[in-house]
């Protein structure tokens, strides 16, 4: 319990030191649900229990030659807000096949999350999941393996509900007590 306590206030006072050194960020989530802003409630999800909580990002298809698209670079702006103002909660970048490409999706973001400033100790790669379903099943394997209590899902608002769903599904079937929030792109 006081490993926990000391967790949460080196994470808040980490955190009001960002927020007061670095320049306002605008706020990416929809209505406040993937805020990193201090009092969210994403944030505060976080800091109930840094050491179990996550941060999940969803890939997205990469274009033919490697080209970013602009859904995956939503997901990867919340992503870096929330890692960044929470640097105790590990994340998960999830996504596999990228065609022909040499790499996975979860490379390709965890160079796209390393250029906003996210250090490459807070990520951990799932890299063979290839649709949603299989995100869901090899992330809630991954998560039940590290001790996890619950996860932030980061995608963009029209994959939400089948997201969520998905990732509520692998973990009743794997007999997983995970929480799972949304953190709108």
């Amino acid at each position: 319990m006081r490993v926990r306590v000391a967790a949460l206030i080196i994470a808040i006072l980490t955190t009001l030191s960002v927020a007061v050194a670095a320049p306002a960020r605008a706020d990416t989530g929809s209505l406040g649900a993937g805020s990193a802003d201090l009092f969210s409630p994403n944030s505060i999800f976080l800091w109930q229990s840094p050491p179990t909580r996550y941060i999940v990002v969803l890939g997205a298809k990469m274009g033919t030659f490697g080209q970013t698209p602009a859904i995956l670079e939503q997901r990867m702006n919340v992503a870096a807000n929330l890692a960044l103002s929470h640097p105790f909660n590990r994340m998960i970048v999830s996504g596999g096949n990228t065609w022909w490409l040499p790499v996975s999706e979860a490379q390709f973001m965890n160079v796209g999350l390393l250029r906003r400033g996210v250090p490459v100790w807070q990520m951990i790669n799932e890299a063979a999941s290839t649709s949603t379903v299989a995100n869901a099943t090899n992330t809630v394997a991954m998560l039940k393996h590290m001790g996890a209590t619950g996860a932030l899902i980061v995608t963009n608002g029209f994959h939400m509900g089948r997201a969520l769903n998905d990732f509520r599904t692998a973990a009743r079937k794997q007999h997983a007590r995970l929480e799972f929030r949304p953190a709108y792109a």
